[in-house]
């Protein structure tokens, strides 16, 4: 009841300022053209955002390449306007141009890559954010069926793509400070200052740059400040297990030349799933100014405080073909004396057959149980704050520049496997400055004919022909700073521990002698300042480290279109690390490490593009780069070598795409392979790659319907020929196996010993995946939108020796929207399928595999959410 009280008190106060702040805006708006539109937006707030009446359909500041239709010369404008018109969203991704994949805005037909553009609609109506802070890590799969991700999605930045996690970006700048292969870095990603995201397969493009190798990017736009007129709203989302989030959103003109935009979200939420909980609050803040004609200056501000102890350090141990078939888990358990680390064993040193553990057999499980013990935690804060300068010096020439700061101070403990963090005060400055040339050169004709610069409005058409050019070239340059203690010695002790029959107090690495042992020889050392942390001041790609280094990138982006079908894409960019990374204060000093370098990186991508019809686009990409390995908050490691800075990452892709019915329906199909290099510490790297054919379907005849469909085939294998070991698996057959073989749990350590060199299917990872999401609204401002997704069968271990069972489940939510009030009711795992998440999906492309085999998460099941708002 407290709870409740203070949450709707602050929210109805909230509510007061706004409505007294909104006659101040509007007194400052000496008129207002913008006509108020009959109806509302396509869908509900959560499906737009709380937009009002009016929606936002294009962005002035977004230069076109080409159109859907025809391709005119390019052009450019300057202002960053947010155009209004009347509330008929379309859901095509051909609607606007967009510029995360290539830095030159473009419309998705031109760009030769597999791009998902996700609106506030399509986010809110896949639940994405519908845990607050977390990621809901199975929700995107009903958008792009490649985006198949695990546990760790719960706590990243960034959704997986074809089997990575994806590099995030904000506003166009590269997020360096977190661990994409970790993926369990970094506090709970804050939806609230997101407006929309696209998700990109393949690497970066040369004006965005590249640091770790993945397959694919996401780049997130944050919230825009309103020119037209104030608007706001502000909402209260109420859900099963204790899911409490609320939020006030506001912006508006301040005078012809300014204008703001606020937004707050507070999150107190339970789980589902046992001694799962997280409380955020987020800030944010937006202001665009236009002082004088051709310069416009964007800032945004983000702070968030966080106190959680999500699924990311978490699971289900023991996983099983009883466990996955049969809702069976294996119990029991060994005495606190006898917990041991690589591998367990008897106090003589022999090893432990699982079926001796006292109370080893089988019953009915509890889907909640989690191995994560009451004390464990998250707590920290994080902010951003992005300056974005666009100046039009003249017709075709542009410059723009993008900052970044982004800081982060938290600590995290999971007691059950000992895994613990602590981030000291991590930040990353990044400063990019671009100029934008757009100009064609005549090619044969008439003498004397010349290069004109920008767009050639109606001109006539002459003798010879005319190469259009939009080119993006400039300089890049990143500064940051590590200090980041980190402890993953004790990694694989899970399946010691019964999470059924067990004190979950019990669950403390801490309170082992074996642990104690570690700490007396000083392999794991206490965090100066810190009681109950420690760290080892050489793991390597966990993470601890003193670092500090600089990059400096120039880079070039051209696109030439040499006649209205045909167009190439090619970028170039070579990123210099200068890197100094020592092991950080509380080392013990015949531990110390120190790596120091200075590296290149180049990156180079190609792209012929062939429009034989205006409704028709093929294409084919080609992307090579190198990237790095980095530690856990993504700085170096000082253990690290060469050969962690140079890691390749290629990408290959062809296909199809399809704008039909007059915009109605698009469609797509590609085939990619890709090339990605895993880094160890002293070794050779592991040679990923992934094979995957993927379609997808948009469809929207009018503004009351809207479908979307997807099927994807991945398949990604490990090379681990050039190692002296095969896939690293903390327990390298299931606990069932174990049983009926009398073999330890937990025999590999964090190096898969039990597997030998060889190439390695991935496990873990559907390769068959299909969606389907609906959409209607009705003229009352009903709605309803199903969506679904179904997913192959996959083993959860190298040796097969358990499957997750081909998956299911559905979402459904109702929805109203009226001119001053929009409600959504949102039924999560509708059937209530009992379906599995992995601890990190495509074990075979993370160094962080180890425990892959020993975690596993079951999928929420049938839960309800509603959320009210109210629009002024």
């Amino acid at each position: 009841m407290k709870r409740f009280f203070t949450i709707h008190t602050n929210l109805w106060v909230g509510v007061a300022f706004v409505f007294l702040f909104s006659h101040f805006s509007l007194a400052q708006q000496s008129s207002n053209n913008w006509s108020e539109g009959n109806g509302t937006a396509q869908g509900s707030l959560l499906q737009n955002g709380g937009m009002g009446e009016d929606v936002p359909i294009v962005k002035a500041s977004r230069s076109k390449i080409s159109s859907t239709q025809s391709d005119p010369a390019p052009t450019t404008t300057i202002s960053e306007i947010n155009v209004y018109a009347k509330p008929e969203l379309t859901m095509q991704p051909t609607s606007s141009d967009i510029d995360s994949v290539y830095g030159i805005p473009m419309n998705v037909m031109d760009t030769p890559r597999t791009v998902t553009p996700v609106n506030k609609t399509l986010m809110y109506a896949s639940g994405v954010n519908a845990l607050g802070g977390m990621m809901n890590p199975m929700a995107l799969l009903t958008v792009n069926p490649t985006t198949y991700g695990s546990v760790m999605d719960f706590m990243t930045d960034a959704p997986y793509v074809l089997g990575t996690q994806a590099v995030p970006y904000v506003n166009g700048i590269e997020l360096s400070l977190t661990n994409i292969m970790m993926g369990n870095a970094g506090l709970p990603w804050n939806w609230n200052m997101i407006e929309s995201f696209d998700i990109l397969e393949g690497p970066a493009n040369a004006v965005y740059g590249q640091t770790q190798g993945s397959n694919g990017i996401v780049n997130y736009v944050t919230k825009q400040p309103y020119f037209d007129k104030f608007r706001g709203y502000v909402y209260d989302t109420t859900g099963m297990y204790e899911n409490y989030i609320w939020g006030l959103d506001v912006g508006g003109p301040i005078n012809d030349k300014l204008a703001y935009r606020f937004s707050y979200m507070g999150t107190e939420s339970g789980s589902w799933w046992q001694y799962v909980h997280n409380d955020e609050q987020d800030f944010y803040a937006a202001l665009s100014a236009k002082p004088i004609e051709n310069y416009t200056a964007d800032w945004y501000f983000n702070m968030e405080f966080a106190d959680a102890s999500p699924l990311g350090y978490s699971g289900m141990n023991r996983p099983s073909n009883e466990l996955f078939w049969n809702g069976l888990y294996y119990t029991g358990y060994l005495p606190v004396s006898q917990i041991n680390s690589f591998p367990p064993t008897f106090p003589n040193g022999q090893p432990i057959p699982y079926n001796q553990f006292p109370g080893a057999g089988l019953q009915p499980v509890n889907r909640r149980a989690m191995l994560i013990p009451p004390n464990a935690a998250q707590t920290g804060y994080q902010g951003m704050t992005q300056l974005i300068q666009k100046a039009h010096i003249a017709e075709g020439f542009d410059i723009v520049n993008n900052t970044l700061v982004w800081y982060t101070r938290h600590r995290a403990i999971q007691p059950a496997y000992f895994y613990d963090e602590a981030v000291m005060g991590d930040y990353e400055v990044d400063n990019r400055t671009e100029i934008r040339l757009q100009f064609d050169t005549p090619v044969g004709g008439k003498p004397g004919r010349k290069t004109h610069w920008g767009k050639q409005e109606g001109a006539d058409q002459q003798e010879g022909l005319d190469f259009f050019h939009y080119v993006d070239t400039g300089f890049e340059w990143h500064y940051q700073r590590n200090l980041d203690y980190v402890s993953t010695n004790f990694l694989n002790i899970p399946n010691e521990f019964d999470i059924m029959n067990e004190n979950p107090l019990l669950w403390d690495a801490r309170l082992t002698p074996a642990w104690q042992a570690l700490v007396a020889q000083q392999i794991e050392v206490p965090i100066p300042g810190m009681p109950g942390y420690y760290f080892e001041p050489g793991n390597g790609i966990t993470g601890t480290t003193d670092c500090q280094y600089w990059a400096f990138a120039p880079f070039l982006q051209w696109n030439i279109q040499f006649h209205p079908k045909v167009s190439l894409l090619a970028g170039a960019r070579a990123t210099t690390y200068i890197v100094d990374a020592v092991t950080p204060p509380g080392t013990p000093p015949d531990q110390f490490a120190q790596f120091r370098t200075t590296s290149l990186a180049p990156l180079f991508n190609i792209s012929p593009v062939y429009k034989p019809f205006p409704w028709m686009t093929m294409y084919f990409n080609f992307n090579w780069l190198y990237s790095t390995a980095a530690a856990d908050m993504g700085g170096f490691a000082p253990v690290f070598s060469q050969n962690n800075m140079r890691l390749l990452d290629q990408y290959i892709e062809g296909g199809l795409k399809f704008n039909l019915f007059h915009n109605k329906l698009y469609l797509t199909a590609a085939g990619i392979r890709s090339h990605l290099e895993e880094g160890y510490v002293a070794l050779p790297p592991v040679v990923t790659h992934m094979t995957a054919f993927q379609f997808n379907l948009n469809y929207q005849p009018n503004r009351h319907f809207w479908a979307r469909a997807g099927f994807a085939y991945m398949r990604g294998i490990s090379n681990f020929s050039d190692l002296p070991f095969g896939p690293p698996e903390t327990q390298s057959y299931s606990t069932g196996y174990a049983f009926r073989h009398h073999l330890p749990l937990d025999d590999a350590g964090m190096f898969g010993f039990g597997y030998g060199p060889g190439i390695w299917p991935w496990i873990d990872f559907p390769d068959i995946v299909a969606n389907a999401m609906v959409s209607y609204k009705f003229d009352n401002g009903f709605g309803v939108t199903i969506s679904g997704t179904w997913m192959a069968a996959t083993p959860s271990f190298w040796n097969y020796t358990a499957w997750i069972p081909a998956q299911d489940y559905a979402n459904i939510q109702v929805f109203y929207s009226s001119k001053r009030w929009e409600a959504s009711l949102y039924f999560w795992n509708f059937f209530n399928s009992h379906y599995w998440i992995p601890y990190a999906a495509a074990a075979g492309a993370s160094p962080d595999s180890g425990s892959n085999s020993d975690w596993v998460v079951p999928g929420q099941a049938f839960w309800i959410q509603g959320t009210v708002a109210y629009k002024f």
